[in-house]
C-alpha cells in the first residue's frame, strides 16, 4: 500500500528541480506540477505490485497529452536503504516482471510498441500504453540517477512521440545529453538513439556487456479464472 511521505516527495522534487540536473522534461514537469510521487514499502515486496499497478492505471487514464505533456508518475520504496547497482537491477527487473504478470491479466500491451525486450522498439507496457522507464538509486554511477531512495519513474512513450511528429525530439534529446555530460562529468555510455537498440540497456542505470540478455519475459493477455 502507498503511504504519504512528505519528506520523500520534497526530497524527489528538489532532486530534480536543481538548476543543473540534466533532464528538462522532468523540469518542465516539476514546474506544471505534473510528477506524481507514490510511495511504497520495500522495492522486494512481492506484495505491493497491485497498489502499485492501480497508481499506473489511474495515470495512464487520467492522462491528456494535450494538457499533461511532459508528466512522470514516480514509485519511490522506503527499502532497502542501502543497495548495490547490480542489486538494483536485478530487483529493477524483477518487478517489472512482476508488475507485468499481473498487468497481462487486465490490460493488452500497448501495440504501438514492441513486446521483445531485444527490439529497438521495445517499451515496457502498462495500463495498455508504452512506458520508458528510468530508475535511481543511492548507489548508481550517474550522478543524474543518483537517488536517496530505490525510484522507478514511468514516462508515457507516447510523449516522445509527440515531439517527433513535432520535429521537437533530436534537439530535446540532445540538450539533456550535453546538461547529463557537464554535470555527472562525463558521456552516459548507455544513451542510443531510438531505433538503433532497445531502450532496456537504459532502464536500471547498470552499464551491461554485449552478452548481457534482458531477463523479462512478456506473457500473453489472458483471463483471470474465476474460483
Amino acid at each position: 500500500m502507498s503511504f504519504v511521505k512528505p519528506d520523500i516527495v520534497q526530497r524527489f522534487f528538489s532532486f530534480i528541480g536543481e538548476d543543473s540536473f540534466p533532464c528538462v522534461g522532468a523540469k518542465t514537469a516539476l514546474t506544471r506540477g505534473q510528477v506524481y510521487v507514490k510511495h511504497y514499502d520495500n522495492i522486494e515486496c512481492k506484495t505491493n505490485e497491485t497498489d502499485i499497478l492501480a497508481s499506473i492505471h489511474t495515470f495512464v487514464e487520467s492522462f491528456d497529452i494535450e494538457q499533461d505533456m511532459y508528466s512522470s508518475l514516480v514509485v519511490t520504496f522506503e527499502q532497502p536503504d542501502t543497495i548495490s547497482e547490480y542489486a538494483f537491477d536485478k530487483l529493477l527487473w524483477e518487478k517489472l516482471q512482476r508488475l507485468h504478470e499481473v498487468d497481462a491479466c487486465l490490460k493488452p500491451w500497448d501495440s504501438k510498441v514492441s513486446s521483445d525486450p531485444q527490439s529497438a522498439q521495445f517499451s515496457l507496457s502498462l495500463g495498455g500504453k508504452g512506458f520508458f522507464v528510468i530508475g535511481l538509486h543511492p548507489n548508481a554511477s550517474r550522478k543524474s540517477r543518483r537517488f536517496s531512495h530505490p525510484t522507478i519513474v514511468f514516462n508515457l512513450h507516447e510523449q516522445f512521440e509527440l515531439l517527433r511528429e513535432q520535429h521537437k525530439f533530436d534537439a530535446f534529446r540532445e540538450h539533456i545529453r550535453k546538461r547529463d555530460t557537464a554535470y555527472c562529468g562525463s558521456k552516459n555510455p548507455l544513451l542510443a538513439n531510438h531505433g538503433d537498440s532497445s531502450e532496456v540497456y537504459q532502464y536500471s542505470g547498470k552499464t551491461h556487456t554485449e552478452e548481457w540478455e534482458c531477463p523479462f519475459k512478456h506473457v500473453k493477455n489472458k483471463t483471470p479464472q474465476l474460483q
